[in-house]
């Protein structure tokens, strides 16, 4: 009896749908500088792109494109916030609370000190 061996299509790794997963990582960590987070979003969605290669996005490479749109989107997200601190900085009301927290906090951190 004869037994037919089938084997599964030879899948090569793209290297721009892995590179486009690790720099989605990356741009969803970069959390503290949204212009390199900007810069690795659209790095990742690029890698995506290049990988098609006139077929159908592959899992890496659809991984990399959605943490490419959200490394995008939390740089804006962050970048609107740093500009609505430093703009809270500005007015004196603002200044004066945040004075008196830290007032309260470091009163707190002396209470817990070993005396």
């Amino acid at each position: 009896m004869e037994q037919n061996h089938i084997q599964p299509p030879d899948k090569k790794t793209n290297p721009f749908a892995f590179f486009s997963l690790t720099v989605g990582i990356f741009a969803l960590f970069a959390c503290v500088s949204p212009p390199m987070q900007l810069f690795l979003g659209a790095s990742a969605l690029m890698a995506a792109y290049f990988s098609k290669n006139r077929q159908p996005m592959t899992g890496p490479a659809i991984a990399g494109t959605i943490m490419g749109i959200c490394g995008i989107l939390s740089s804006f997200v962050f970048l609107a916030f740093y500009i609505l601190t430093i703009r809270m900085f500005d007015d004196p009301n603002y200044v004066a609370m945040h004075r008196e927290i830290m007032r309260h906090y470091q009163d707190m951190l002396n209470s817990f000190t070993v005396k």
